[in-house]
């Protein structure tokens, strides 16, 4: 790991006169100043995240004309930035697979490369980058996260396979065979229930309001001519009677409703005709499929 050296210019320009011995050195103190500046922009642009420009800085104030302090560490900055730098490369392709050369490529929104047909890697910075990719009236965009140290990760574009995509057949439901019941068959079996039990219901309630004086198989009361039992045992037989009535009609027409229920089944058909949209890379249409 390296240490970070900030060398203050005071210090650089009197180790420079002690090393020259004279003056007259000073006649280089630009040059000597821009390699000092460099030195510096570069350890903050490598502490900021931005390889590149930092490895450019480090590359200038590397030359033979700075000073060898400065040289030195310049030249092993780069070196270190140079194994650090993150690289991709462009590719762009058809849906069948062939190369679009006539590509040109922006990362974040800066023009990076016009054509895809040389084959070189493009320095990026560490982290989170938009690439944008242009063919004709076409593009695409897309997000990615360079990590430090990424050499030659290839970022590919397709152009047309999402169009086709969105063109194709969907597969057509299967309708299985449904069987259906006449609706007439299932009122009356719901008619022919409740008169069974609203019947059974009447007949019950009648044979226990019959007086307890009162013998429903004799059809005779123990008690004198005139009693109110008689009345009262022969109202509870009428109510008995037709209750018994009801629940046989509605023993008949639940039995109806049954035999309709069932001998009355009508199985539905799957469709005779099935047309679906076909799509290849040269041509379109209709597959029709069933009985016509």
């Amino acid at each position: 790991m390296s240490v970070r050296r900030h060398i203050p210019a005071v210090t650089l320009a009197i180790a420079l006169v002690i090393a020259t011995g004279s003056a007259p050195a000073f006649a280089d103190d630009l040059s000597k100043e821009a390699c000092i500046d460099a030195h510096s922009r570069g350890q903050d642009a490598k502490e900021q995240g931005k390889l590149s420009l930092a490895r450019k800085l480090f590359l200038s104030c590397a030359q033979s004309t700075c000073p060898a302090l400065v040289q030195g560490d310049c030249a092993r900055f780069a070196d270190d930035l140079t194994r650090m730098q993150p690289t991709l490369s462009f590719v762009a392709r058809d849906a069948a697979g062939a190369d679009l050369p006539d590509t040109t490529v922006y990362i974040d929104g800066v023009l990076v490369v016009t054509r895809l047909d040389d084959g070189k890697a493009h320095d990026v910075d560490p982290g989170p980058h938009t690439i944008k990719f242009i063919h004709g009236s076409k593009d695409q965009t897309m997000t990615l996260v360079v990590g430090a140290g990424e050499k030659g990760r290839t970022v590919a574009a397709t152009f047309g396979e999402r169009a086709i995509a969105a063109l194709a057949p969907k597969p057509a439901k299967t309708h299985l065979p449904r069987a259906t019941h006449p609706l007439g068959a299932k009122l009356l079996i719901g008619l022919g229930g409740a008169m069974v039990l609203g019947g059974g219901g009447l007949g019950l309630v009648g044979m226990l309001r019959v007086p307890d004086n009162c013998s429903i198989s004799s059809h005779q009361c123990a008690a004198p001519p005139g009693d109110p039992s008689f009345d009262k045992a022969s109202a509870a037989l009428r109510l008995s009677n037709l209750g018994f009535v009801v629940g046989a009609a509605g023993v008949v027409t639940l039995a109806g409703g049954v035999i309709w229920y069932f001998g009355g089944k009508h199985t539905s058909k799957e469709t005779d005709v099935v047309a679906a949209p076909w799509f290849t890379h040269e041509a379109a249409g209709f597959a029709v499929m069933g009985h016509l």
